[in-house]
């Protein structure tokens, strides 16, 4: 028996040094792989940021439960402030998972039935509200349209009730129908800034108190924040737009929609988004906080159709591999946020530049940072990190140069026009005193342009003309010079138009 113990010691005496050895040497293999894949994305992200002239970055990687890397790049602002792992950016659509773990929340204590109508929590007489039930408005196939809430996002109040408000002109302007039965997946914000009023009229705390309390609080987002004033106070990257390829500082109002809070005008940091995966790929849980059952999760992560929407998720692939994610833009930021749930890795990207330039077309919905993410899910995967399009360099030469070709086109033409009208009168055939169709339909086109631009700008006819001038302000801004420059040549071919009459009268009189 002495001599059996003696043989157990002296096996554990060498074969537990061998096992720690092997776990030693294990351990040191991956912190050397991550010390080396961690050296790769900060090589791409200088190069992708230099590409797409991107001011800051913040990137955040998770695994499993614990926060692989953290970091900031660049700038987040003029001063040369550098961007760290805890600077607020906007959030943009990511939001809209935020509120739809909120919704959930609210339905795993019994306050919300997912599949009741949501006239038993939004106080409205629209018959559309007896159809359209919660799970609907998550799941985005309530028959809302987004270019229906252009004009709520232009026109939306900054009261304190701002979301009350905004949900009420949403129910007016699509609950009035009474065919909503089954829908297909139609996305819009309006579904998402319902379902932030319907948390503040079940839980009787306002939207953003009950984020901050069950969400942010127990998640330890310590930089995520539901006004611009808080985000700004604590440190918010500047946004910036692109003018003919050149970033500027925003300082608009529509960098905060308060309306529209819960369907994209959250603020957070990288770091604190990172919580926020960790609890998504752990059934709910971060350190000792549970938000959500792992059914909860479950049931946000999952489309009801392939193709269409989860709860505030997206189902996509990268490489063949299974990913959730969305993308988020408002004024000034961008970010892309993904989760591959086979590894159990998760990867948020934010930057405080974007303009309509930056989307791909047609798939607006991805954009730079959406790239950038899907590179560096890519390069943890050992795999080629994949073409991410023209740079903004290469984009705004191609726009820039159409413009200028454009530009230098109707200056001739207007140079050429103005020679005839402010030059020696000579005869013309072209111009007769029988005023011609052709000659009063190129007067009334050289006026057109201006008279539709000055409608679109007045009025609210087309919200889209508001939004793609927000969006995009160098190209409207080039149009609206554009349309002047015609309106003038039309003055002047008036004048010749005038001048040819004239003379062709006092020949007439002369003979």
């Amino acid at each position: 028996m002495r001599m059996r113990i003696m043989a157990i010691i002296l096996c554990g005496l060498f074969i537990f040094p061998l096992f720690g050895s092997a776990l030693s040497d294990e351990s040191m293999q991956e912190e050397r792989f991550e010390t080396s894949v961690f050296s790769e994305v900060d090589a791409y992200i200088a190069r992708e940021m230099e590409r797409q002239q991107l001011p800051g970055l913040a990137l955040g990687i998770v695994k499993g439960d614990r926060i692989l890397y953290l970091k900031g790049y660049g700038q987040a602002d003029s001063s040369g402030r550098p961007v760290t792992p805890e600077t607020p950016f906007g959030l943009g659509s990511i939001g809209k998972a935020i509120t739809a773990m909120a919704v959930l929340q609210l339905a795993e204590t019994g306050k919300i039935d997912l599949d009741a109508p949501i006239q038993r929590y939004i106080p409205t007489k629209y018959n559309g509200a007896e159809s359209i039930t919660v799970r609907q408005l998550l799941n985005q196939t309530s028959g809302f349209s987004q270019m229906s809430t252009f004009s709520n996002t232009l026109s939306s109040s900054y009261d304190q009730d701002a979301l009350e408000k905004n949900a009420m002109s949403y129910a007016e302007k699509f609950l009035q129908q009474t065919n909503q039965n089954e829908q297909s997946f139609r996305y819009s914000n309006a579904n998402y800034v319902l379902l932030g009023y319907i948390v503040q009229q079940v839980s009787g705390q306002s939207y953003g108190d009950y984020v901050k309390e069950h969400i942010f609080s127990p998640l330890s987002m310590n930089n995520s924040f539901v006004t611009l004033d808080e985000a700004v106070v604590h440190g918010m990257a500047t946004p910036y737009r692109r003018i003919f390829g050149f970033n500027v500082a925003y300082e608009g109002p529509y960098v905060y929609i308060p309306g529209d809070v819960p369907a994209g005008y959250l603020y957070s940091s990288a770091k604190d988004m990172s919580h926020y995966l960790i609890s998504q790929m752990n059934g709910g849980r971060f350190e000792n906080n549970s938000l959500l059952s792992s059914e909860g999760i479950r049931l946000m992560q999952t489309e009801p159709v392939p193709g269409t929407y989860a709860m505030g998720w997206m189902i996509d692939n990268i490489n063949g591999l299974p990913v959730i994610g969305h993308p988020g833009g408002s004024i000034g930021f961008q970010a892309q946020t993904y989760i591959v749930p086979e590894q159990q890795l998760g990867v948020i990207v934010f930057a405080n530049v974007l303009d309509a330039i930056d989307a791909a077309w047609p798939k607006t919905h991805i954009i730079t940072t959406t790239h950038i993410a899907s590179g560096i899910i890519n390069l943890l995967n050992e795999q080629p990190i994949g073409g991410s399009g023209l740079s903004i360099s290469q984009k705004y030469l191609l726009v820039n140069g159409l413009l200028f070709m454009l530009s230098a086109w109707l200056l001739y033409t207007i140079a050429r026009t103005a020679k005839r009208c402010l030059g020696p009168w000579s005869p013309d055939n072209s111009v007769r005193s029988e005023i011609s169709i052709k000659v009063i339909s190129r007067i009334v086109l050289d006026f057109a342009g201006l008279f539709i631009v000055l409608m679109l700008s007045m009025t609210q006819v087309v919200p889209v003309w508001h939004i793609a001038t927000i969006y995009q302000p160098d190209v409207i801004l080039w149009l609206k010079m554009m349309t002047v420059l015609m309106a003038l040549k039309g003055s002047m071919e008036i004048i010749r138009l005038v001048r040819t009459i004239w003379h062709e009268k006092a020949s007439k009189l002369k003979c």
